[in-house]
């Protein structure tokens, strides 16, 4: 099955905040209520979920690590599980940094469950 498309653009063009308190583009809702459900989808059909992070005007370091980081660290996954079905991409190089702060998050969180 192809790859499952998931755009944060989409969520909105304002992403900010790590939990529901704090507004309702926050990475706890992005995170439960669009990655979550993508991710096991992806994971019954072997297929993955592309994250793509272009197209926001900006992006705070709690909504990535809450993103990206809660995803280990809530235990809803397993690592090896996660490893193979999620990517992280920025096509536009204004983002790369962006999708190098996410990596490093998911990648401190999987680093401590293993």
């Amino acid at each position: 099955m192809a790859d499952q498309i998931v755009s944060i653009a989409n969520f909105s063009q304002f992403p900010a905040g790590r939990t529901r308190r704090d507004g309702p583009f926050s990475a706890e809702r992005f995170r439960d209520d669009v990655l979550v459900p993508a991710l096991r989808g992806a994971i019954e059909s072997n297929s993955r979920v592309v994250v793509k992070l272009d197209g926001v005007l900006g992006y705070s370091s709690s909504f990535l690590e809450e993103t990206f980081g809660g995803l280990i660290r809530l235990r809803l996954f397993r690592p090896d599980v996660l490893r193979r079905a999620l990517v992280i991409s920025a096509e536009d190089p204004i983002y790369s940094s962006v999708q190098l702060d996410a990596e490093q998050y998911l990648t401190e969180e999987l680093e401590r469950a293993a």
